[in-house]
């Protein structure tokens, strides 16, 4: 700097200054780079060159896993067994859940639902699916015909006479005669036109719970008919099973179809509180009994 007459002293000094800034700034530069990774594509073009073929890139292929195709029942196949006939993970789960689910597949055509399954893994799959017999649907036998005989359609006249013959009709009396409704059992009460062997069984079963019958009209009271069974019923007087309200509790009361839980509490009540009942004339005084109620229970209760 002392051989430069043209610059001042402090004019020495700054370029001096600068002159080291740029010293040090090549310096780490030249540091920088020599520590910095080479990019890919340098090592690829170094490696090309110590290969003897410069500038070549080369990409290997990696071979997908083979898929195998072997006889398979898919009720029974582990998860082993159905990656390697190349359904995807997901696929077999789906298989999982459908047997905990549904069950089996009882048709080869069921293995279709399948979630994803394409129409490249039905055609290679379908001819290798072998359902056990355990899990195939039962399929009826059909009868062949002789050979002598030859099938032919039923006339609708054929069929009714079939079906009156394996159902025969139930014969029913007639306008003017009547059945003993006290007595008859349901094999006779079927005979009432109308009636037929659900409404002859509650017949029964009311008439054995009720005690007996005293009319025709209480027949009604079993289950809902026409009133037009009436005039085929009649009532033979028969000893009519009573209970006794003096001796029974509230729950046996309130089997009788005329007692319903208040009445029969306030027989109990009565009894536990004034002692027993001596008439039907102070039963019409208990709470919750009415005129109409006392006219049907007259035949059915007894006080001794």
């Amino acid at each position: 700097m002392k051989r430069l007459p043209i610059f001042t002293p402090s004019q020495r000094r700054g370029l001096l200054v600068i002159e080291c800034v740029l010293i040090v700034g090549v310096l780490g530069y030249s540091l920088w780079t020599w520590h910095s990774p080479k990019s890919t594509t340098e090592g690829i073009e170094k490696s090309s060159e110590r290969s003897g073929h410069p500038g070549k890139q080369y990409i290997y292929a990696v071979d997908e896993e083979p898929f195998e195709t072997f006889p398979f029942d898919p009720n029974t196949a582990d998860s082993t067994t159905l990656l390697r006939l190349g359904l995807s993970p997901w696929q077999v789960r789906s298989i999982y859940r459908y047997r905990a689910k549904h069950g089996r597949y009882h048709k080869p055509e069921d293995f279709m639902r399948v979630p994803g399954m394409t129409n490249e893994q039905w055609e290679r799959l379908r001819p290798y699916i072998k359902i056990a017999k355990a899990f195939q649907y039962v399929e009826p036998e059909v009868r062949k015909p002789f050979a002598e005989e030859a099938p032919r359609e039923q006339t609708i006249a054929e069929v009714k006479q079939t079906r009156q013959d394996s159902f025969p009709k139930q014969e029913k009396i007639h306008f003017g005669q009547t059945i003993d409704i006290n007595t008859a059992d349901t094999s006779l009460l079927k005979m009432i036109p109308g009636i037929a062997s659900r409404r002859a069984a509650r017949i029964v079963a009311y008439r054995k719970t009720l005690g007996g019958f005293t009319s025709v009209e209480q027949a009604m009271e079993a289950i809902e008919m026409p009133d037009s069974v009436l005039k085929y019923m009649s009532v033979s007087p028969v000893e009519i099973k009573k209970i006794n309200v003096n001796k029974l509790s509230v729950q046996q009361l309130m089997k009788h179809p005329y007692l319903n839980f208040y009445q029969a509490k306030a027989i109990f009540e009565h009894r536990r509180n004034k002692g027993d009942l001596q008439s039907l004339d102070e039963l019409s005084r208990l709470e919750g009994f009415r005129q109409t109620d006392l006219d049907r229970l007259r035949p059915y209760i007894t006080f001794e």
